[in-house]
């Protein structure tokens, strides 16, 4: 067995490395939420790293991660929209 393929096993067995990538995987389902009804702007991104924080700790976090990318697109389109009516 390779040298990579031994700290890659090791990173998903890791109990502690499991409960950080858990916890940054619900911290970014939680801001995706949130971020859908207010600050998505900010609340998405935040979102998206947290889920990229917890694929490299070897949990899943795909819908934080939709969740974030989606809050983040509707604020940019409802700023645009607010912006174009201003004028």
């Amino acid at each position: 067995m390779s040298q990579h393929q031994s700290e890659q096993n090791f990173a998903v067995t890791n109990p502690a490395q499991s409960n950080e990538g858990e916890k940054a995987a619900r911290t970014s389902l939680i801001l995706g939420i949130i971020g859908l009804f207010v600050l998505g702007i900010i609340l998405g991104p935040l979102a998206i790293v947290q889920a990229k924080k917890a694929e490299r700790l070897g949990t899943k976090a795909t819908a934080g991660m939709v969740l974030g990318w989606i809050a983040a697109i509707l604020s940019v389109i409802g700023i645009i929209y607010y912006v174009s009516t201003m004028m």
